[in-house]
């Protein structure tokens, strides 16, 4: 699992370098039951951080209605910061997102299979850390095995006037507290009903819909796992539709569909609910990607889609929706991000997943948190969007860094290659090392054979790294350190620079090593290694600076050929201007069964991490051109715009960028394993 390189190379840095390999922490693996003892180097420990949730139970002053606590979600009561003074030495319950992982955690240590499993909850910094040490089969099953009891909580609302909730002597009708109790034990969660609602729930910009549930004079709150509280606020929100006589009909439509009819943005069920009159309630877009309080989550209808409104309007948005049924086109492709990165976005990243999911009209089916399989599939109602979604869900995957941190003696044996050290700290000390550096970082890390291997996001990776750098176990020894950064392939030219210029001035002043590798049709690998660990943060610190930022916008077709001017001398000049690329592209536009039509950006501008402020005023100066050319009674496509203020040679790219080899080196020196 390490990496060796050359000794007789050591005094040439852009000969020695070499490629330690990653411990896929999620990778699958025959699961040996053996309790031998191992020492230090044949130990696997590893250190990982999941997002800690606390949350706290209404202040009882101002709660009405409590269901029965049949899960057993919440702990003990504490004292709480209250809002109400005259309250505020009553304690309150409160429940957190730990309890699966603790019962997993409490049956591997009955087994005996790893010699250690603690969690470190972190409440200031809002994590927990786990940490294990054993048999490296055995370690990275039951790491799977905790992963898959996580999940994360929080609190819904629906809004309910006085009527509806209370009888004419102020006391909760029979009939409400029946249906909250069995909404609650349907659901698995607790319900309140609460006469204010918490700030935290209100959204920033709320819709009128939403604006008049908030200024509803009750409030019924659910508490839960995220799965249990959507399917809970649904039939929170059916109870109060029945009580105003509205009619409810329940469609059952494939859940991989829904994202698919509902259309990019939603237009589609927008247009069906606005023509309609009526309401659409459907599930959560990444069911069962997480655990559940209730062991019985997976029996749950995900499929149901409920209309309501007056009967007869709920039968024309049927209609319309059968219609979007029988006419959408259904295109899929699969693609494959590490299964280390998948986890690491299902635990921090999942609500932009579900934003690309909804703005895309895609399905986006992930394996399970913890499940060790690294195949994504996309499914859209057009080729176009499949495309365009997998690239954004793998440039999510491109925000999380790896590392790896190497320990040798710096002398070699028979065969040249390096020795690894075999006095090693107890396990004792290197599981506490790893569970601080974890909290603190962020970053997921492991152990193994005198390497270390990280992952994260870029502050995180490299704050593991640093700490790592500063353990007092190996203060004699040499070290290797290996950054790897995922990226788009069509960055691929942008990064190496002309002639793999940007490449090599980094390689040359910093002494590192770069080399690119690739991964699949989207992205592909720029590993940064080196001897010397300032050297390497220093040229992480250069390459960061060329990594591509971008921003891309609609531009109606008509208008290019102004905005680039006569020979491209318009664009070049701003492109020189703000130093930047801009690149177009033809327009597409997409017309959905119901009419609508929706747009893809057609204009990309892109330029150094370094200089990521030019490209908000570039984009600006693009559209004042675009609103002169609107004000022209001549034709757009004809008419010529206002030279920019800066003149200058740039060379326009309107397909692509300049063609470059992106190979620096040919390989690294000797690797064993």
């Amino acid at each position: 699992m390490s990496g060796f390189g050359a000794a007789n190379l050591l005094k040439d840095i852009s000969n020695h370098m070499t490629q330690p390999s990653t411990i896929d922490l999620a990778s699958t693996m025959t699961v040996s039951h053996a309790s031998a003892k191992m020492d230090s180097y044949d130990t696997l420990t590893t250190s990982f951080s999941v997002p800690y949730i606390m949350i706290l139970e209404p202040e009882p002053v101002d709660v009405v209605f409590t269901s029965y606590d049949g899960f057993k979600l919440w702990n003990d009561p504490v004292k709480p910061q209250s809002s109400h003074p005259a309250d505020s030495n009553e304690p309150v319950r409160s429940f957190d997102n730990l309890g699966g992982i603790r019962r997993a955690v409490d049956a591997i240590n009955e087994e005996r299979n790893v010699s250690a499993l603690v969690i470190a909850e972190k409440r200031s910094c809002k994590s927990a850390t786990i940490t294990m040490s054993g048999p490296s089969a055995v370690v990275l099953t039951e790491r799977a095995k905790v992963l898959r009891q996580y999940y994360e909580i929080g609190i819904d609302h629906v809004g309910i006037d006085t009527f509806q909730l209370l009888d004419t002597q102020g006391k909760l009708q029979p009939k409400v507290r029946d249906q909250l109790e069995a909404i609650a034990a349907y659901t698995s969660t607790t319900i309140f009903v609460t006469k204010v609602l918490d700030p935290s729930l209100k959204p920033q910009n709320p819709s009128p819909l939403e604006l008049e549930d908030i200024w509803k004079p009750y409030h019924i709150l659910a508490y839960g796992d995220l799965d249990s509280i959507a399917f809970a606020k649904t039939r929170m929100a059916l109870m109060i539709d029945e009580m105003n006589g509205l009619f409810i009909d329940r469609m059952s439509v494939p859940l991989s569909l829904h994202p698919l009819l509902a259309g990019r943005d939603q237009v589609n069920f927008q247009k069906v609910t606005q023509d309609t009159g009526t309401k659409l309630y459907t599930p959560t877009l990444f069911p069962r990607v997480h655990s559940s309080v209730d062991e019985n989550h997976a029996r749950r209808d995900y499929d149901e889609i409920y209309i309501v409104g007056q009967e007869t309007d709920v039968d024309n948005a049927r209609e319309m929706i059968e219609t979007l049924i029988r006419k959408v086109p259904v295109f899929s492709k699969d693609f494959v991000i590490q299964s280390a990165k998948i986890d690491f976005l299902l635990l921090r990243s999942l609500d932009k997943l579900e934003e690309l999911s909804r703005q895309n009209g895609a399905f986006i089916q992930f394996p399970n948190l913890g499940a060790a399989r690294s195949m994504v599939s996309v499914q859209c109602p057009s080729h176009i969007f499949v495309e365009k979604t997998i690239r954004a869900v793998a440039k999510l995957a491109c925000d999380v860094y790896s590392a790896g941190y190497w320990i040798h003696e710096g002398r070699a044996d028979d065969n040249g290659y390096l020795i690894q050290p075999r006095n090693l700290p107890p396990v004792t000390a290197i599981r506490e090392a790893l569970e601080r550096i974890s909290s603190t970082s962020g970053a997921d890390i492991s152990f193994l054979k005198c390497t270390f291997d990280v992952t994260g996001d870029a502050d995180a990776a490299k704050s593991a790294v640093s700490q790592i750098r500063g353990l007092p176990f190996w203060p004699s020894e040499s070290h290797q350190v290996r950054f790897r950064v995922e990226l788009s392939v069509d960055q691929r030219e942008f990064i190496a620079g002309k002639k793999n210029g940007k490449v090599n001035r980094i390689m040359s002043t910093a002494h590192v090593w770069i080399k690119f590798e690739p991964f699949n049709e989207y992205n592909f690998f720029v590993d940064l290694v080196s001897t010397n660990y300032a050297a390497a943060l220093f040229g992480m610190q250069l390459l960061e600076e060329e990594l591509p930022a971008e921003i891309s916008f609609y531009i109606p077709e008509a208008y290019h050929r102004s905005i680039i001017g006569t020979g491209g001398q318009q664009i070049q000049t701003l492109m020189r201007k703000y130093n930047v690329f801009v690149k177009f592209s033809n327009a597409f536009e997409q017309v959905s069964d119901l009419g609508i039509v929706s747009r893809i950006d057609n204009v990309v501008i892109r330029c150094p991490a370094k200089n990521a402020d030019s490209l908000l005023p570039a984009k600006h100066e693009i559209h004042e051109i675009v609103q002169y050319l609107e004000n022209q009674p001549n034709q757009p496509q004809t008419q010529q715009a206002p030279q920019p203020q800066q003149h200058g040679h740039h060379q326009h790219n309107s397909h692509s960028y300049p063609a470059q080899s992106t190979q620096p080196h040919s390989s690294y020196p000797p690797v064993r394993r």
